[in-house]
This record gives structure tokens, sequence and C-alpha cells, in this order.
């Protein structure tokens, strides 16, 4: 049975993800910041949930947790999911210390549950980087959301050199786009898709990886992004 950790687990995606992964018969460590407050994700328990404390800013939070796992007998796949969204709207709303909180999460935080949890990735395990795809820089007309877009621009790079480095001896590391869906950080558009349509196409994608896909950025539909 596979052993899959995901990080933010306790709402949006990353609770759709859990979902999914127990429905298929997966033993599912769901990381989140309080489990306290995680009590939809408790009602999803079917002997195979365990709930991880588990904030990727701190390191301690991702020893314990390593931990865990360890103690479980490793990992298949590894989702880095967790993040969040400082909003801007222009040069002059970029707030210094909030800006650093959103790498912390977003960028750092993947960053250090990769290089803790490497060597408990079974045989053909999975890495994957939730993010957003990045247009080559002189392509790039935004002008908002100037903490978000710098953290998954920083995300996507280090997500390419970690593939790099494991090339022969590590799991399949992948960055991957989920598609625009309702979650709060998308303000649960009527434009985007719900997850209940669109998590069960997210993991086959996420199980259908191949040598093919290391070190890329994978759109929904399974095309790679020209990063």
């Amino acid at each position: 049975m596979a052993g899959v950790l995901i990080t933010g687990a306790s709402r949006g995606i990353g609770f759709a993800l859990a979902r999914e992964y127990l429905q298929r018969g997966a033993r599912v460590f769901a990381g989140v910041r309080d489990p306290d407050r995680a009590s939809a994700l408790h009602d999803l328990d079917t002997g195979e949930l365990v709930v991880v404390p588990l904030d990727v800013r701190s390191q301690r939070d991702i020893e314990d947790a390593a931990g865990l796992v360890a103690s479980c007998g490793g990992l298949d796949r590894l989702v880095n999911n967790a993040g969040v969204l400082e909003s801007s709207s222009g040069l002059a709303e970029v707030d210094g210390p909030r800006t650093l909180e959103v790498l912390r999460v977003n960028t750092l935080g993947p960053v250090l549950m990769a290089q803790r949890f490497l060597h408990l990735l079974r045989p053909d395990a999975r890495l994957v980087n939730l993010t957003m795809p990045t247009r080559p820089i002189g392509t790039l007309t935004r002008t908002e959301n100037h903490a978000f877009v710098a953290s998954r621009y920083a995300l996507n790079a280090l997500t390419k050199m970690i593939a790099v480095e494991v090339a022969d001896t590590g799991p399949i590391v992948a960055a991957l786009w989920p598609g625009y869906l309702q979650t709060d950080m998308t303000g649960h558009a009527e434009a985007a898709t719900p997850l209940e349509e669109a998590i069960p196409g997210v993991v086959d994608l996420i199980e259908r990886l191949g040598p093919a896909d290391h070190g890329s950025c994978l759109l929904p539909d399974g095309a790679h992004a020209p990063w």
C-alpha cells in the first residue's frame, strides 16, 4: 500500500488530495499546522489516515514528521502543497516581512521537506511540488501578487535543481500545476474548476509520472510547460 505525505492537507487542494488518496487505499500522512482545527480531515479517517502536526516553516515540525514517517517504513509519494497568497496590486503594496513569509512557506518549505525526506522515499517514488507554470521572464506582464509570483518562480527553479541533483539516484521529481481550481486562494471563482472534478485527474497524473517527466513542470493535461 502506497504511503503518501501531503502538506497543507487541512483544506483546499491538500484536503481533496488526502481524500482522493484515502479512497484509493493509500496510507496518507496529512500534514497540517493545527490538527485540532482539522475536524473535516479527521472525519475522513479510514484507518489509513495519520494526521501529522506539520508547519513547513518549522524545522522541528519537519524533523518530527520525518521521524514518524521513518517509523512507518517510508514514503512512496511526497506532495508539497502548502502555500499562501499575499495579495498586492502594485509595487507600492509590496510588504517586506509578509513577502519573506510567503517565500518561507511557498518556496523554502518544499525545499526543506525535500532535503529531509529524500532518503525516506522508496524506490520508484515521486516528489511533487504543486506550483503554477512560470512563463519565461522576458514574456512576463503581471503587475500583481508580487510575493506569490516570485515564490513560484523560485520554487520552480529549485525543483529543477533538485531534479538535476538526484537524476541518477533519487525519485522522479516534478513540479505540477493542478489547474485553476475553486479554493480560498482563488476566491472560489465561478470560472474555476471544482475540486471534486479536478483532483482525481491530478492524482492520476501524479501516479503516471515517469522518467520523461523528471525535472519538468506539468500541466493538468500532462503536457510540459515551457518554463
